[in-house]
């Protein structure tokens, strides 16, 4: 059981947003969920979650945007991120992965969500 870790969701789909939050409550993790980058930046800055899962396509600022604005800030720039996104292409999956970054394509597979969730959180305390 992975205790009570803070995971933030980015995700203004109302039905991956319900999915992966049942999803990561239901292996023990504290949820926080905000549907746009602006929302998303000030709470990250605010909780400092240990994760955030966060849309590529999001209303406003792009998750990409949202991405440099917290690694470039003292306080966020070390939380993992995973991009949860049903819009991406190679040369994206490629820069992400230069931001360390790792990508979900939607839709979750719901068998290895957590999993995968899991394994980002692992590597960071490495």
């Amino acid at each position: 059981m992975p205790g009570k870790k803070k995971i933030l969701i980015i995700e203004n789909d109302p039905s991956s947003k319900k999915l992966q939050k049942g999803l990561l409550e239901r292996a023990g993790y504290e949820i926080m969920i905000t549907d746009s980058a602006e929302a998303g930046i000030a709470l990250a800055k605010e909780k400092l979650p240990d994760l955030i899962t966060m849309d590529y396509q999001l209303p406003g600022m792009n998750g990409e945007l949202a991405l440099k604005i917290l690694r470039a800030d003292e306080r966020t720039k070390n939380i993992p991120i995973i991009f949860v996104t049903a819009s991406v292409m190679e040369d994206e999956k490629k820069r992400f992965a230069s931001y360390h970054c790792k990508v979900i394509t939607k839709p979750i597979d719901t068998r290895v969500f957590v999993q995968e969730i899991e394994e980002v959180l692992n590597a960071s305390r490495e």
